[in-house]
């Protein structure tokens, strides 16, 4: 008897064994339709470096109305012929064009946003950063990455196409925000509002986002380029601490700075659930073919080792984020003389909501780990849900990701789960294909320069840029 239950054991271990190899064996690899990005003039990509550096010294900050009029009035001289052929109208300093391509098919959104992040930390800035320097490989300053670039690159391609006497596809539209940075409602949110009044759907919905990295990260040697199909919430709540004020000499046993401090403590060791999202499941299973066997075998069967993968993916700090809603203290307030107890007590605790989290599972989590008399509120400001997942399968998708793949280093295309924010969120309502990718090649230490220090794009970079959108206006759903 024992043995015959032995063998029944072994035998189902065997075919438990059998299935993860065949599963890892016959992986197949994504399938693209090979694209070659279009050529550009070298004498075209100076004075494309040039006119980005010349945008870059519009300081176009949330405060600066004025830059944003003085860019406006840049535009228009330097891409006269799309101001002469494509409609545009204005959003307050938002500005939404219109390029109709006399061809009756499902057109195509590009968003960027021109305002930039305020700078801090002046002295560790390798050059002004609004001064727009180009030296013999940067060119450097507030927006050649965020995302000020896509709004220049996307114009270059429109201007470029029209030189050429060549229409687009299908009609292209063209949304280029100015305060993304503070959250859209006044740029993006209202142009999404003004086209689906319109009755207008699209193809495609393509913002910034992900980017072309190095595949260490995920155990392989070829370059990634990451497409966002979706991107997780920002919710920030204030929790608030009461205690009895009076003179230092004479504390209680809890003060309300104290019990503040236990809340942030007992929030931070009770993290949410992790767990992969359907966007990293298929991040993973997209690069699984490059990975030496013994992973692939992993990633090739995540319904068995997804606990697993979800701890080592919670001990890489560039990974972590990925897996969880993740909280993050960012402002603390209480007392007004280091000898004086405070009767209040303050601080902020910004989160950012992974997929299937929502604002009332978070509330109803944070409460329940709050102490006596410590009470939760969200910040007034912007806050969203996580966004709707678009597929990974989808004609849309593979536009964007065979011209990805056309980019320098041959990099593999793989949908990823957005961890910051953007304007696409608010056009959730006016496509099925809301996609984020910014068609740069960083390594993993320029991640900081994003809204850091020493923001700056490689100058043989930028004409692919440009490049890249010639590609993907000359496509659509008209081919």
């Amino acid at each position: 008897m024992f043995k015959r239950g032995l063998l029944a054991v072994l035998t189902l271990l065997a075919l438990l064994l059998l299935v993860l190899v065949v599963r890892a064996l016959v992986l197949p690899a994504p399938a693209l339709s090979a694209r070659v990005l279009p050529s550009l003039p070298e004498q075209d990509r100076d004075a494309q470096v040039e006119r980005l550096a010349q945008a870059i010294r519009f300081p176009t900050l949330a405060d600066r109305p004025d830059a944003f009029d003085a860019f406006h009035a840049f535009l228009a001289e330097a891409f006269p012929l799309t101001h002469e052929t494509l409609s545009l109208r204005p959003f307050g300093h938002s500005l939404l064009y219109h390029w109709d391509s006399g061809h009756d098919c499902a057109p195509t959104l590009l968003l960027a946003h021109q305002d930039v992040v305020p700078v801090s930390a002046m002295a560790e800035w390798q050059h002004p950063p609004f001064d727009g320097v180009v030296d013999e490989q940067f060119i450097w300053g507030r927006g050649t990455l965020d995302d000020k670039v896509s709004v220049m690159a996307i114009l270059e391609a429109v201007e470029a196409m029209l030189a050429e006497g060549r229409q687009p596809a299908c009609d292209v539209w063209l949304a280029f925000g100015h305060d993304e940075e503070t959250g859209g409602a006044q740029g993006a949110a209202r142009m999404a509002a003004w086209l689906q009044e319109q009755g207008v759907r699209f193809e495609l919905v393509l913002d910034e986002g992900g980017m072309v990295l190095p595949g260490a990260t995920l155990g392989i040697q070829q370059p990634v380029a990451l497409i966002g199909i979706a991107e997780k919430g920002y919710i920030s709540v204030t929790l608030e601490a009461h205690g009895e004020p009076g003179h230092s000499s004479r504390p209680p046993a809890q003060t309300a700075i104290g019990d503040l401090a236990v809340a942030i403590a007992r929030l931070q060791a009770n993290p949410r659930p992790a767990g992969l999202s359907l966007p990293t499941r298929y991040m993973l299973e997209t690069v699984a073919p490059e990975q030496a066997f013994a992973r692939r075998l992993v990633f090739a069967n995540l319904w068995l080792f997804e606990p697993l993968v979800v701890r080592q993916l919670a001990g890489n700090p560039e990974t972590h984020a990925l897996i969880r809603t993740t909280m993050a203290p960012t402002m603390l307030s209480g007392g007004v003389k280091d000898n004086v107890l405070p009767a209040t007590a303050s601080a902020v605790i910004n989160f950012r909501l992974a997929p299937g989290e929502t604002q009332e599972s978070l509330l109803n989590w944070v409460e329940r780990h709050l102490p006596e008399g410590v009470s939760v509120s969200i910040k007034e400001g912007f806050f969203a849900e996580p966004s709707r997942i678009s597929p990974a399968n989808s004609d849309a998708f593979e536009r964007v990701a065979s011209l990805a793949q056309a980019l320098p280093g041959d990099p593999l295309p793989a949908p990823f789960l957005m961890i910051a924010g953007s304007d696409a969120r608010h056009y959730q309502a006016l496509s099925e294909n809301v996609l984020r990718f910014l068609p740069v090649s960083l390594q993993q230490q320029d991640i900081a320069r994003f809204h850091g220090p020493n923001e700056r794009l490689a100058r043989d970079q930028y004409p692919d840029m440009v490049r890249f959108y010639l590609g993907l206006l000359s496509s659509g759903a008209a081919q």
